[in-house]
């Protein structure tokens, strides 16, 4: 289904810890740019709310947290203006490491009732896959097949939203509940936050404190002191130079081998790709698999 709509400015608001969905948005940019479109670009975080910028289209884009999204992306929604006297239509985009599959299926519901609220018109909705930053790592030949064929997908999501695709999706009823369930976990991150440790490798440098975008560490006597607002995106676990912060609660959630998309890239220069269905075997990476052979 198509309706008619003109887009001459689009405004992109993402919220990334790690630095995947960061990448989906930076990908999504300049393909709208490449097509003449204006781009509004809004980082979700902490202190960063809307401004009153007037687009043709919202693309809420955020990384999937417990079946929904991040606390920051509701708080978000919820500055919103009130005065919209036309529907602005938006899109939302959630990105994920398993795909658009269950549990996740009902990981955009939420915010598309509140988008709703506020007077916009969700017209799309989509899951991009990316590879896993907890619990389980995604294998590297299969994490490097996510980041080559990102542009394609995008470059198929410009195509949808320019030419007034409308694409909705209807949640399972299994997810619904994990999704409601889910959202305890918003009580469970601030109990993680508080419990990050500081390791003898820490200098000081405060780079923490600069990048959390929940604006939960400050730094005291050259050491960085956790409070109560973490999102758990692990952006200061994974992105800190010293490696000097460690999980104090929790600790089966992080990867041993870090996350680092950069590193990744460079890990797998040249090596020959093994087919995907040889990497994506069992139910685990059932979702990844539809996603990477899908036309």
């Amino acid at each position: 289904m198509e309706i008619p709509r003109k887009i001459s400015k689009v405004k992109i608001a993402c919220f990334s810890g790690t630095g995947s969905t960061a990448r989906v948005a930076d990908t999504l940019q300049k393909e709208l740019e490449g097509r003449g479109v204006s781009v509004l670009r809004s980082e979700i975080r902490a202190g960063n709310f809307p401004s009153g910028d007037k687009e043709d289209l919202l693309v809420l884009l955020f990384a999937v947290h417990a079946f929904n999204a991040p606390g920051i992306v509701y708080k978000w929604i919820d500055s919103l203006s009130d005065n919209n006297k036309e529907a602005v239509s938006a899109a939302v985009i959630s990105v994920s490491g398993g795909g658009e599959m269950t549990p996740n299926t009902a990981c955009r519901a939420s915010c598309i009732r509140k988008l709703e609220k506020k007077n916009y018109r969700v017209v799309y909705e989509k899951m991009i896959v990316m590879p896993s930053n907890w619990v389980v790592k995604t294998d590297d030949g299969l994490a490097i097949r996510l980041l080559e064929i990102l542009p394609s997908k995008v470059e198929r999501i410009a195509d949808d939203l320019l030419a007034g695709t409308v694409r909705r999706t209807g949640p399972k009823f299994i997810d619904r509940i994990f999704s409601r369930f889910g959202e305890l976990e918003k009580t469970g991150t601030k109990f993680f936050g508080e419990r990050i440790r500081v390791n003898e490798n820490c200098n000081g440098c405060g780079w923490c404190e600069k990048k959390c975008p929940a604006n939960n560490i400050s730094m005291l006597n050259g050491r960085p002191v956790f409070g109560r607002e973490c999102f758990l995106c692990l952006k200061c676990i994974y992105g800190c130079p010293g490696k000097a912060l460690n999980a104090g609660a929790f600790k089966f959630i992080i990867l041993k081998e870090g996350y680092d998309l950069k590193a990744l890239e460079k890990r797998m220069e040249g090596i020959q790709p093994v087919p995907v269905e040889d990497l994506a075997k069992g139910f685990l990476w059932k979702g990844v698999k539809q996603y990477l052979l899908e036309d």
